[in-house]
């Protein structure tokens, strides 16, 4: 993946302070980053054609755009190269985090507290067996309940308001 997007790196980017971004891959799952929208066909061509000298093959269902932070929204792009529309995204699943064009984490966070009360329920007969001590249970709700409620909040940009909904998840469950 490394060398594909090497070759695709001098028309795609987003500098920010003195830092330049061009991608962010995990797997054969891959970002690529352009301040410009306009390059957003140029880039895909250019990726596909770097993928094809390595027998690789873009899956244009998969292949989605997204503007976050600022501007315009996407609109869908038509690839006159391969005769396909890429489509664009106001949110999508990457790595099992939801990430929204507004760069804000509300839904997200509403998301976990989600799956979080999902596993809080699944573990209704753990809380009601009087032979297992609080510290167990406590041990059980810190590992399998406050990991799923709290996975990937590294990266949120959290408000008041979501502060506030964390924690009135997190004393209902206690």
């Amino acid at each position: 993946m490394d060398w594909i997007l090497n070759r695709c790196t001098e028309s795609m980017g987003v500098t920010v302070s003195s830092t330049h971004f061009t991608d962010q891959t995990y797997g054969d799952d891959g970002v690529l980053f352009t301040d410009c929208p306009s390059k957003w066909p140029e880039i895909l061509i250019t990726f596909d054609a770097a993928a094809e000298t390595m027998g690789l093959h873009t899956s244009r269902q998969k292949t989605k755009i997204q503007n976050t932070g600022h501007g315009t929204p996407p609109s869908s792009v038509y690839m006159q190269a391969s005769g396909q529309t890429v489509k664009a995204l106001d949110q999508f699943l990457y790595l099992g985090s939801a990430i929204n064009s507004d760069c804000r984490s509300t839904h997200e966070i509403h998301r976990r507290i989600g799956i979080a009360s999902g596993v809080m329920g699944r573990l209704s007969n753990v809380w009601q067996q009087s032979r297992l001590s609080l510290a167990t249970k406590l041990r059980v709700y810190n590992s399998l309940v406050l990991s799923v409620l709290l996975y990937g909040c590294e990266t949120w940009t959290i408000l008041k308001s979501d502060e506030r909904k964390l924690e009135a998840f997190h004393m209902s469950c206690q």
